[in-house]
């Protein structure tokens, strides 16, 4: 009877040692994405000054790399992380965040890929508002996971054509996840900065932060 606890004991132990392992590794794995992602953010951040902005993205990936050897999907994989030609990048010093987007018309605008302008959006030298998407959550695509921590008055900063824009936070809500929002700015007369997320722990709602021009 010990003999047979003894060795039920030794199988737990095993197994829990097991899934400690696992949950380790995938820890370390999110984390290495995510560095990895700042690496080539900083990259692309360090080309915006230096390359042609009216050129689009300098990758080719029209053709099935599923068959290529491993070493060229290497240098395609490497290529598509970060040879990006940003329009401009946000800044909000508040939480730390600073990453670059690019045009609408762009194939990586897109919310899996970058912060993503939306299709609504005007840039910020037109009349109206500029409005950027993002995920939330642990993802290492996860641009805008610490929105939750601004407040009322949090500034941002969008350098866009070289020019950089000061914007303030002015309302933050809350809507319920159908695919569509409605963004309800205090004022219409001045220019705004919308940035849309997923709401923090919660599965159905989304958040709002709606900025002007100051």
């Amino acid at each position: 009877m010990n003999k047979k606890n003894n060795i039920r004991r030794s199988q737990i132990l095993t197994f829990g040692s097991f899934i400690i392992l696992v949950g380790v590794i995938v820890l370390l794995f999110g984390h290495l994405q995510v560095l990895k992602e700042e690496v080539y953010e900083s990259v692309r951040l360090s080309l915006l000054d230096s390359v042609d902005n009216t050129s689009e993205e300098v990758v080719d990936d029209t053709k099935d790399i599923t068959n290529k050897s491993e070493e060229q999907t290497t240098t395609e994989e490497t290529k598509k992380e970060y040879n990006y030609n940003y329009l401009g990048y946000l800044e909000i010093p508040k939480i730390g965040l600073k990453r670059g987007f690019l045009s609408k018309e762009s194939k990586y605008n897109n919310i899996d890929y970058n912060v993503t302008v939306s299709e609504q959006a005007n840039y910020p030298d037109e009349a109206g508002n500029f409005i950027l998407m993002a995920h939330s959550g642990d993802a290492y695509i996860s641009y805008f996971r610490y929105l939750y921590k601004l407040k009322i008055g949090n500034y941002a900063y969008v350098t866009y054509k070289g020019v950089k824009y000061k914007y303030q936070l002015v309302k933050i809500e809350e809507q319920n996840k159908t695919g569509l929002v409605a963004i309800h700015r205090p004022r219409y007369d001045v220019n705004g900065l919308t940035l849309i997320t997923c709401t923090k722990d919660s599965d159905t709602l989304q958040s709002i932060y709606i900025f002007e021009l100051v």
